[in-house]
C-alpha cells in the first residue's frame, strides 16, 4: 500500500480511537460519577408533586341558616408557552376580552419560562368565553373566591377572606385554620408535559371542605340594628358607634354592629382609609363605660350584705378619695339618698361611698368576677382585654382608683365586656361565656353544638332581682327616654368623658345604655354605645332613645306578649 493511503487510515484510524475513549469515558462520568445527579433530575422529570383541585372553603350561615359567607368560582388564564403555535394570534383574540394589551399578552406567550400566568382572577363570564375559544397552550384553571351575598351586613363580625384563601378579623380570621379547605397532595409520575399519567392510582385521601360555621347572629335582627344605629350616629351627630343584643339567659350574640363599616367582598377599596375600618370596636375596642358601671358597684355591695337597697347615706355634693375630690355630675348636694337613689340619679359620690366602704379586696375580688379586666373568649379575631389596674400594681394603682373605678372611671372596657357584665345580673347573677358561632358542621356533616356552662356565679340571684329591680326604677324614675311601652324593662345610662394627655376632654363624651327585658323575665339585653355625639353630650339624651326605639321592635319581632310572661323562642 502506498505511503499516502496509510498514513491516511494511520489519522482516521486515531481520530476513531480518540473519539471512542471520549465517548467511554464521558459514559463512565454519566454512568459512574455522575450516577446520582443524573438518576435524582430523572426522578424530578417523572415524579411530580400531584395535587387534586382544591375544595372549597367552608361556608358561614345565620342561625336561621341563611348564607353570610360562602364561595364563587373565578378562573386564572394560564399559558403553556412551549405548546403556543401562533402568539400574535392568540394575543390579539385574548386582548378585548381580558382587557389588556395585545401587546403585553404577546410578550408573556414569547416568554422562555414554561409555564406563564396571563391573568388572575377574571370573572367566571371571561373565563368561559377563553375556554370556548379553544387556543392551544392557554389554560383555564378554575379558582375559588370568597363571596358576602349580604353585603356590610355583619362585616365585623364576619370578617373577610383575601384572594390567597386566609381569613382575617371576626369569625374569617378567628377560625381560619377551621375554615380552611384540607388539600391532598402526593408524589405520582407524570407525562414530557408534567401532567399526571392517568393509569397511575390516585391517594386514598379526597381533599376536604372547610367546616361550616353557624354563627348565633340572627339576619332580622342584625339588618334591624344596622338600621338603627345608622339612625342614631346620623340623628346625634356621632363619629361612630356600636350596638350589640344578646340573649340573656344563654349569651348568644344575636346581633352585632359597628360602624363605620364595610364591605368584606371590597376590602381592597377600604385600605385607602384611616384608620382602617376593619377592627370589630365591640371587642378590638376599649372605653371608659361611665355611670353603666355602677350597675356593678351597687350589685357587690349589695351581694356583701353591707348594703340594701334602702339603706340611706348623707350625700354632701362630694367625697375624697386618695387625695381626689370627686363630684356629683349635676352637683347635687346636702340631701340624704338611699342605695336605691345611686342608680335613678346617677350619683357619684354614693357609688364612691360603697367602694370605699367596701374596700379595695372585696370591690375588685367583684370586678374581676364580672369579668372586667379580660376576655370574654367570644370567638372573634382581635379581642382585647381591656384595662384594669389593681392594688397590686404598685406603680399604677393609686388610693383614687378604688373611687373613681366605682363610677367607670380610670378603667377601660370593651361594650361586649360591659354587656356580658350587665347580662350577668339578667341572669341571675350568673356569668356565661357570650359566643357567635353556635355550631360547627364538619366535612363529613358531625356536628357539634356549643355547650354552655356557668363561668361564675358572681352575685347570687336574690341579689341579681333586687338590682334588677333597682334598675326598673332607674328606668320608670330617672330615664323616660328608655321606657318601652306595655313593657317593665331594666336599664342604666352611661355618660363617660374621654381620656386625652394630661386629662379629660372637656366637650366631648362617650354615650351608651344597657338595658334589659321584659322584667322578670329577661329575653334580650341591648347596649348601645354611641361615640362623641354633638346634639348632646348625654347618654340619656343620645343612646337612651335608641335603645328604646330598638327594644319596641324586637320585642315585636320575636313575639314577646307586652306582659311578658310567655318565653320567646329564638330560632335556631
Amino acid at each position: 500500500m502506498a505511503e499516502g493511503p496509510r498514513r491516511r487510515l494511520r489519522l482516521v484510524s486515531t481520530l476513531l480511537i480518540g473519539i471512542v475513549v471520549v465517548i467511554v469515558a464521558q459514559l463512565a462520568q454519566v454512568q459512574i460519577v455522575d450516577h446520582h445527579f443524573y438518576k435524582d433530575w430523572l426522578e424530578e422529570q417523572l415524579k411530580r408533586p400531584i395535587a387534586i383541585a382544591e375544595p372549597p372553603r367552608g361556608v358561614i350561615r345565620d342561625r336561621n341558616g341563611n348564607l353570610l359567607a360562602g364561595n364563587g368560582v373565578m378562573y386564572s388564564i394560564e399559558a403553556d408557552t412551549a405548546y403556543v403555535v401562533d402568539a400574535l394570534t392568540a394575543a390579539a383574540t385574548m386582548g378585548p376580552l381580558l382587557h389588556m394589551p395585545a401587546a403585553r399578552i404577546e410578550q408573556l406567550l414569547r416568554s422562555e419560562a414554561p409555564w406563564v400566568q396571563i391573568v388572575s382572577p377574571v370573572s367566571k363570564e371571561v373565563g368561559e368565553q377563553i375556554m370556548a375559544l379553544e387556543i392551544r397552550g392557554i389554560t383555564v384553571k378554575p379558582l375559588w373566591v370568597r363571596e358576602y351575598p349580604e353585603g356590610r351586613l355583619a362585616s365585623h363580625a364576619i370578617g373577610f377572606c383575601n384572594v390567597e384563601g386566609a381569613g382575617f378579623y371576626g369569625v374569617e380570621g378567628f377560625y381560619d385554620a377551621l375554615l380552611q379547605p384540607k388539600q391532598v397532595e402526593w408524589e405520582g409520575l407524570v407525562d414530557p408535559a408534567s401532567e399526571q399519567i392517568p393509569w397511575v392510582m390516585a391517594a386514598v385521601a379526597l381533599p376536604q371542605p372547610g367546616a361550616e360555621l353557624v354563627l348565633t347572629l340572627d339576619r332580622t335582627i342584625q339588618s334591624l340594628v344596622e338600621e338603627e344605629l345608622a339612625r342614631s350616629v346620623q340623628e346625634c351627630q356621632a363619629e361612630g358607634g356600636t350596638i350589640i343584643v344578646m340573649d340573656p339567659r344563654t349569651f348568644e350574640i344575636l346581633a352585632l354592629v359597628s360602624l363605620p363599616s364595610y364591605d368584606p367582598g371590597r376590602y381592597n377599596d377600604f385600605y385607602v382609609l384611616d384608620p382602617l375600618p376593619f377592627e370589630d370596636p365591640a371587642v378590638s375596642q376599649q372605653y371608659e363605660p361611665g355611670s353603666v358601671f355602677k350597675v356593678l358597684t351597687v350589685a357587690a355591695a349589695l351581694d356583701t350584705g353591707l348594703v340594701t337597697p334602702e339603706t340611706t347615706y348623707y350625700d354632701q355634693g362630694w367625697i375624697e378619695v386618695g387625695g381626689l375630690v370627686v363630684r356629683n355630675a349635676f352637683r347635687e348636694a346636702d340631701h340624704e339618698h338611699t342605695v336605691t337613689d345611686i342608680l335613678i340619679h346617677s350619683l357619684n359620690v354614693g357609688t364612691v361611698w360603697l367602694s370605699t366602704q367596701m374596700g379595695p379586696d372585696i370591690f375588685y375580688r367583684y370586678v374581676l368576677a364580672f369579668g372586667i379586666g379580660r376576655p370574654t373568649g367570644v370567638g372573634l379575631a382581635g379581642e382585647v382585654a381591656g384595662q384594669l389596674w389593681l392594688p397590686e400594681d404598685y406603680e399604677r394603682w393609686h388610693d383614687s382608683n378604688l373611687g373613681t373605678n366605682a363610677f367607670g372611671q380610670g378603667l377601660a372596657v370593651t361594650p361586649l365586656q360591659m354587656i356580658v357584665a350587665v347580662a350577668t345580673v339578667a341572669n341571675d347573677g350568673a356569668r356565661l361565656r357570650p359566643h357567635i358561632v353556635g355550631q360547627r358542621i364538619a366535612p363529613d356533616d358531625t356536628v357539634s353544638t356549643f355547650r354552655q356552662a356557668v363561668e361564675a356565679q358572681v352575685i347570687s340571684p336574690q341579689t341579681a332581682r333586687m338590682v334588677t329591680e333597682m334598675m326598673v326604677r332607674t328606668v320608670e324614675e330617672g330615664v323616660p327616654q328608655a321606657r318601652v311601652e306595655g313593657y317593665r324593662v331594666a336599664g342604666k345610662t352611661g355618660t363617660a368623658q374621654i381620656p386625652i394627655p394630661g386629662g379629660y376632654d372637656k366637650e366631648e363624651t362617650i354615650a351608651s345604655f344597657v338595658g334589659f327585658g321584659p322584667v322578670p323575665d329577661p329575653q334580650l339585653i341591648i347596649l348601645v354605645k354611641l361615640d362623641r355625639p354633638k346634639t348632646s353630650p348625654w347618654g340619656s339624651k343620645t343612646a337612651a332613645p335608641a335603645f328604646q326605639r330598638l327594644a319596641a321592635r324586637l320585642f315585636v319581632v320575636l313575639g314577646i306578649p307586652p306582659d311578658g310572661t310567655q318565653v320567646a323562642e329564638i330560632a335556631r
